[in-house]
């Protein structure tokens, strides 16, 4: 069994000669919650659409539980579960008939599981799926794709679209099943205090390439904010390389470092600052600093 449920080699995809994927290299170790953002347009739906073999790359390769993307077999889609924008399931449907439409397709299925996240939830069994809620309808899926027990759980904006109070319920409910079964999760999410809440390794995509790829924790060290009061005009350069954006405004400086450490700090220290202090950053904050247009900023595990 391999170690690595998801594999990336030099992924490129280009649309009508516009490269979205630039050679994106990524693996997913068995157990591992993995978040995937990127801005709009950046390619992380593009991304799960080939992992699933829902369409071809432009060069590169893509696996899944050891196996080519490209030539997925009914077993193996049998070990994933996939939860997408939208939940498009089918509308005319009733509920009770989706279900068991999917149990006849599934190689595994929990019934007593199902029957307990329907009590939950408190889904209707004779309603149509176009009559439900988009809360409803996100439920319903999320049980469907757990109750196959998937090796592999694969969340692809789930959550948009629903209110405050639908969206906690799913994301509290799908936190109970990933930590009581240790699934492997891509999470892909717009919504970055979800990701920020359930993963443990994060992957940004900026100008179709792979700009991030280490443990949040590791991330939220490596990244640093920092606010730098100078005795008079702040200087022009500080000589500090990586650094990701900078504001200063007469004698303050604001400015985002990468991989800040002691070497950085005493090059900070020789301007003498009347001051500085780090700022706290949570996950949107980064996320938004390392997707700047300017930003270079490329942090992967084997720069630690």
């Amino acid at each position: 069994m391999p170690n690595n449920v998801i594999e990336i080699d030099g992924l490129v995809k280009y649309y009508e000669g516009r490269c979205v994927l630039d050679g994106i290299d990524l693996k997913v170790p068995r157990g591992c919650i993995y978040g995937l953002l990127g801005r709009n347009g950046s390619g992380k739906t593009t991304i799960i659409r080939i992992l699933l073999g829902l369409e071809p790359p432009t060069r590169g390769t893509t696996a899944l539980l050891g196996q080519d993307s490209t030539q997925l077999t009914a077993q193996t889609r049998g070990r994933i579960g996939y939860v997408a924008e939208g939940h498009h399931l089918i509308q005319n449907y009733r509920v009770r008939r989706l279900v068991s439409l999917c149990k006849g397709l599934a190689a595994h299925w929990d019934a007593a599981f199902f029957d307990h996240l329907m009590e939950t939830f408190r889904l209707p069994m004779d309603r149509k799926v176009k009559d439900l809620s988009t809360g409803m309808r996100a439920q319903l899926n999320l049980a469907l794709a757990m109750t196959v027990e998937p090796e592999l759980l694969v969340f692809d904006d789930p959550t948009l679209g629903l209110d405050t109070v639908a969206r906690r319920q799913f994301l509290e409910m799908a936190i109970d099943l990933i930590q009581k079964q240790n699934r492997t999760i891509l999470f892909s999410s717009h919504i970055l205090g979800d990701v920020e809440r359930i993963a443990d390794r994060i992957g940004i995509i900026a100008a179709g390439k792979l700009v991030v790829d280490c443990e949040l924790e590791e991330l939220k060290n490596r990244v640093k904010k920092l606010q730098v009061l100078f005795p008079r005009e702040a200087p022009e350069d500080l000589y500090i390389t990586e650094i990701i954006n900078q504001r200063t405004e007469g004698r303050e400086m604001v400015l985002t470092v990468a991989n800040w450490n002691p070497q950085k700090r005493a090059i900070l220290e020789t301007f003498r600052p009347e001051s500085f202090t780090e700022l706290p950053m949570r996950l949107e904050d980064i996320f938004i600093e390392c997707t700047r247009p300017s930003s270079e900023l490329v942090l992967e595990e084997s720069e630690v």
